[in-house]
């Protein structure tokens, strides 16, 4: 019988997991669907363990991992907006615009696969407070933002659109809609 693969600490380790003897790295490699080797990095045991068991679980669901982790938000867009065949020229022309100046050079460039309610949240909230848009500027935006996302979880590229919600809410605390209504018509 084979003996167990063990770490410098005398853990077992399991099928795939090495570590390092120059630094002490543990290293996880795996085959992805289209038949090259990747690797999964960690410090530590632990990290490694939960890396290897969000990639399981991953894959199991049917996500692409592969581009989770390459796909950036201006990527998804683009895909989008090239599968928009029916928009009026004006209307693509106003999209883009919109996407270009305001999202494509900062938000744009981070991992579709990192973004969370949160950070579409923080990121409209800059757009309020620190570029001083309106709500209705940022509401076209959310347009824009909103289908994208929508996109990435249809293609099975992440699990839930971070954008849901997020400008209803924003809407609620900036005050639209509220106070007294009165009715446009001569009292009876």
């Amino acid at each position: 019988m084979a003996n167990a693969r063990k770490d410098n600490k005398g853990r077992a380790l399991r099928k795939g997991e090495i570590q390092r003897s120059l630094d002490g790295t543990y290293v996880y490699t795996y085959t992805d669907p289209f038949g090259k080797r990747r690797y999964i990095y960690a410090q530590d045991l632990r990290t490694l363990r939960e890396r290897e068991d969000r990639l399981k679980k991953d894959q199991l669901d049917g996500l692409d991992v592969y581009m989770t982790g390459n796909a950036t938000l201006n990527f998804v867009f683009d895909r989008y907006m090239s599968t928009k065949y029916d928009l009026r020229k004006t209307t693509r022309s106003n999209y883009n615009y919109m996407y270009d100046h305001f999202v494509r050079e900062g938000f744009g460039t981070r991992k579709i696969g990192e973004i969370k309610y949160s950070d579409v949240k923080y990121f409209y909230y800059y757009l309020l407070n620190e570029c001083g848009l309106q709500v209705n500027t940022v509401d076209t935006i959310h347009t824009i933002l909103h289908p994208t996302f929508q996109l990435a979880v249809r293609d099975e590229i992440i699990r839930i659109n971070p954008s849901d919600g997020v400008m209803a809410e924003i809407k609620k605390k900036a005050g639209k809609n509220k106070g007294i209504r009165h009715a446009l018509t001569i009292e009876q």
